[in-house]
């Protein structure tokens, strides 16, 4: 099946909706931060873990509950701020890729590049199947991208094709 020049390829199509549903997840997250806005969030972050059953005197549970008493209205802008950004970031970049735009690209391989690094020094200190998955499915898409930019360099540099 060949795909016509103004489609972009289904992969490319299919690396859009990944990066929009990323930036959704953070658009949802962030509206449930602002939510919280005026709420006690030691309080807030308690009952929620105990509705879903998680003992909230475990070590990690603990150091959550205890960063989450920690953060003040001011740090709930400023993380609200940041996950705004993020949001309109990936939905741009999900838009240009669905679109087909060069530009598009290159910003995918350079985010998902970027990292990279982050995700490898997680790996080395929580190595399991999960952090491994998503290195693997970043550097996919990286490789996929980096080929789709170079087949289309060389096709620039043999010129318009001839009838």
């Amino acid at each position: 099946m060949q795909v016509s020049p103004s489609q972009p390829p289904l992969a490319l199509r299919c690396i859009a909706v990944f990066e929009a549903a990323k930036g959704l997840l953070v658009l949802a997250a962030t509206g449930g931060l602002i939510s919280l806005r005026h709420t006690d969030l030691h309080a807030a972050a308690d009952a929620f873990l105990l509705r879903h059953g998680v003992n909230p005197e475990r070590h990690y549970t603990r150091l959550f509950i205890e960063s989450m008493a920690k953060a003040t209205n001011h740090h709930v802008g400023e993380i609200a701020a940041v996950g705004f950004a993020y949001v309109l970031i990936r939905l741009v970049e999900a838009y240009g890729l669905w679109q087909g735009k060069h530009w598009a690209e290159w910003f995918a391989v350079i985010s998902a590049g970027i990292y990279l690094p982050l995700e490898f020094q997680h790996f080395a200190h929580h190595p399991n199947a999960l952090n491994a998955g998503l290195i693997l499915f970043n550097v996919v898409i990286i490789l996929y991208l980096a080929r789709l930019l170079n087949q289309q360099r060389a096709e620039r540099r043999a010129g318009p094709a001839k009838p």
